[in-house]
């Protein structure tokens, strides 16, 4: 039997709807759960559960009033989340760089700390016998250390820590193995912000050489049917990435050998619709917010579209 803990925490039985990340688009947020039927509480007529797959906040107009809506909801209906590297970088406490200009700028003191305490409490994993939620990464043994393990900031702290003294020891230089090493070996980074790999020679971004790429560890995954965020699924079609993961033509397809299932169709990117077509522009998005129901394998949109799970 799995081992619970602060970190890594049990879904109960019984049918739930997978939220994908928010990045602070409340409008999206209850557009969506309007149309799967949740009361403002969070409370579902069928007896249903959210969980949500982490990146509540930063890019989207309303971060804290996303993380209003879920806090009642988890305190109210029984409604979960994992922490996505963005929550990660705010309980670090970083703001230049990392979007968190909405927290550090803009809410005082008192809710400041509410939400520090809210997102200190959330757990990186969740799971039960057929599913699994993380933001980006299951990984069998960086989900183990976790389950021995209280507080994301610690974890996280404690093994920067671990790989730095390695990287000393062993005298390596290399800026390339140094970040990839920081990256895949610390289990709050792998876990919520996923596997790197090295970028084939002559992989560029516009303007500039990237080194590393995320790696798509699904490939090689089996297990319960794990669903995380983070990766973008859907192409903002004016601003396509060079890097993107996914078979366009597929995009309600599950993943690798079929274990894995993305549900982060964009909706982080439409501060580039905006920007595009002007402040008050209020739709309609290309990028969507989506949630996957369980057990149905039903996608549901924010504009009330529906999909079967591929």
């Amino acid at each position: 039997m799995p081992v619970y803990s602060k970190l890594v925490g049990r879904i109960p039985e019984g049918p739930v709807d997978v939220v994908g990340d928010v990045h602070g688009e409340i409008h999206a947020l209850n557009d969506l759960l309007g149309h799967m039927g949740y009361g403002p509480d969070g409370r579902h007529p069928e007896g249903r559960r959210l969980i949500f797959v982490g990146d509540l906040i930063d890019r989207g107009p309303d971060s804290p009033g996303v993380v209003r809506r879920v806090r009642r909801m988890v305190e109210e209906a029984g409604a979960q989340a994992v922490l996505g590297n963005h929550e990660i970088n705010l309980l670090r406490g970083l703001d230049k760089g990392f979007d968190n200009a909405w927290f550090f700028n803009h809410l005082g003191p008192a809710e400041q700390s509410e939400m520090l305490a809210l997102l200190a409490g959330l757990p990186i994993a969740l799971e039960r016998p057929d599913l699994r939620v993380v933001h980006a990464n299951w990984h069998d043994d960086w989900v183990e250390v976790a389950r021995n393990a209280n507080c994301p900031v610690e974890l996280f702290e404690e093994h920067e820590s671990l790989i730095q003294e390695f990287l000393t020891r062993e005298g390596i230089t290399d800026p390339l193995e140094i970040s990839l090493l920081k990256q895949n070996h610390n289990p709050v980074k792998r876990i919520t912000s996923g596997p790197e790999k090295q970028a084939p020679d002559g992989q560029t971004t516009p303007g500039e050489r990237k080194h590393h790429l995320r790696d798509t560890w699904w490939d090689e995954y089996s297990g319960p049917l794990c669903v995380v965020g983070h990766y973008w699924r859907m192409q903002d079609p004016d601003k396509p990435s060079h890097s993107h993961l996914f078979d366009d033509s597929k995009p309600f397809a599950l993943l690798g050998k079929g274990h894995v299932m993305c549900v982060d169709y964009s909706v982080g990117k439409r501060y580039l619709e905006r920007q595009r077509k002007g402040p008050g522009f209020q739709g309609p998005f290309h990028l969507r917010l989506g949630a996957l129901r369980l057990p149905e394998r039903t996608l549901v949109f924010d504009n009330g579209t529906t999909a079967p799970l591929g």
